[in-house]
């Protein structure tokens, strides 16, 4: 299980609407951090996002509620190349995450507002993670960015190797359903 150590989010964005989609564009100066505002965030599933990574494009479930935030990508068995989850944030904020109960390698991808990675962690493999009775501390690394971030984009490993991506790399993103 992937999980934002960022504790009582909640997450509501705004749409900002264009010809059939929107992305990381600023109007009137404004950031994109309410850019799903107005829409219905649903309990039962995941909104998806079409992201374009240096011309690739990957359909990404957005994990918005703190539930979805909470399970991440430990719902699922394995990820193809062109899919990942997408980690929705209210604000910019140092967001954590670890790799508990996952059964895959990630690459995670940290975004600041304007699209722009700010922090990469390459190929993190998952984490079994085991109680310290004396202690009660998981021994699972928590991996936390240097700066603030309101995106959080988790890939297959290597992604970003491959797909080039760097700090100050810019992703682009729109909703697909």
């Amino acid at each position: 299980m992937i999980f934002a150590i960022v504790l009582g989010l909640s997450v509501w964005v705004n749409v900002k609407p264009s010809a059939s989609s929107f992305s990381f564009s600023n109007v009137a100066g404004e950031d994109n951090r309410n850019f799903l505002n107005g829409i219905n965030i649903p309990k039962d599933r995941y909104l998806q996002a079409r992201v374009t990574v240096n011309g690739f494009e990957l359909t990404t479930d957005l994990a918005i509620t703190d539930d979805q935030k909470a399970e991440g990508l430990a719902v699922k068995d394995h990820l193809e190349e062109n899919e990942g989850m997408l980690f929705v944030s209210e604000r910019p904020s140092r967001q954590s995450f670890w790799m508990k109960d996952m059964k895959f390698p990630i690459d995670i991808i940290w975004l600041n507002s304007n699209g722009t990675v700010v922090h990469i962690e390459h190929t993190l493999k998952p984490c079994i993670s085991v109680v310290n009775p004396a202690a009660s501390i998981r021994n699972c690394p928590i991996y936390t960015p240097d700066s603030d971030s309101q995106y959080v984009l988790e890939t297959i490993a290597g992604f970003s190797q491959k797909h080039n991506v760097k700090i100050g790399t810019n992703i682009d993103f729109y909703l697909v359903s």
